[in-house]
């Protein structure tokens, strides 16, 4: 049975940046401007391939969704999304400057305004780790609607947290709860509830400052 279609909506209660020049800034001097070296690497993780229709749930200010859309080539397709109308803004014109087909819609991911297994590709980097339980489990079952048969889902964010070291950890223990850090392990309990299966799993060499190690997950639903 179909599934009714979401309307777009920016109402999320996870955090929702509205400062994108601060956040690509941030990005830069943490990856000490290899950004586009870590978003190749996730790109790679996911295997998208020429012709993949790709999502980017969270997408901030775009970089990956960019880096998906050259990857889709113009048979394929690569959307961002984001509940933050600032970072789509900014995204949008980062999109313009490299010249690539790449979409960019304003809204959260509890309601992706995309048909039922539309989607052979989702990415979610490094936005996890910001939504409470209740947004969480409520992204994850929007992903999984809109995923297509055989389709891919790659989750990267934060690890184990670094014992003394003051780290992304402390923001994030505010959205999971008190004494509650978030580690992207949990998430792959929740595919086996969603009917997706762990394909691969483990760290990600690359290190941004100030940030735990990161880990991925590549969850992929079967071929009906």
């Amino acid at each position: 049975m179909t599934t009714p279609t979401p309307q777009a909506t920016t109402q999320t209660s996870g955090l929702v940046i509205r400062t994108p020049r601060r956040y690509d800034l941030g990005l830069w001097l943490g990856s000490l401007g290899r950004e586009g070296r870590f978003r190749s690497e996730e790109v790679r993780l996911a295997r998208v391939a020429p012709g993949d229709r790709v999502l980017d749930v969270g997408c901030g200010t775009g970089s990956l969704t960019i880096a998906a859309a050259r990857a889709v080539g113009a048979t394929g397709s690569a959307v961002g999304v984001d509940p933050s109308v600032e970072m789509i803004g900014r995204a949008r014109a980062k999109g313009r400057r490299a010249r690539v087909a790449a979409t960019f819609v304003a809204t959260a991911g509890e309601a992706l305004p995309f048909p039922d297994g539309s989607i052979d590709v989702v990415l979610l980097s490094l936005v996890l780790h910001q939504l409470p339980a209740d947004a969480l489990h409520a992204t994850m079952g929007q992903v999984r609607r809109v995923l297509a048969p055989g389709g891919r889902v790659l989750v990267v964010d934060l690890g184990t947290p670094v014992p003394g070291q003051r780290t992304v950890h402390s923001h994030a223990e505010r959205h999971a709860g008190p004494g509650v850090p978030f580690e992207v392990v949990r998430v792959g309990q929740l595919f086996e509830h969603l009917g997706l299966a762990i394909v691969e799993k483990g760290p990600i060499a690359f290190r941004f400052r100030r940030l735990e190690p990161l880990r991925y997950i590549l969850a992929g639903l079967p071929t009906e």
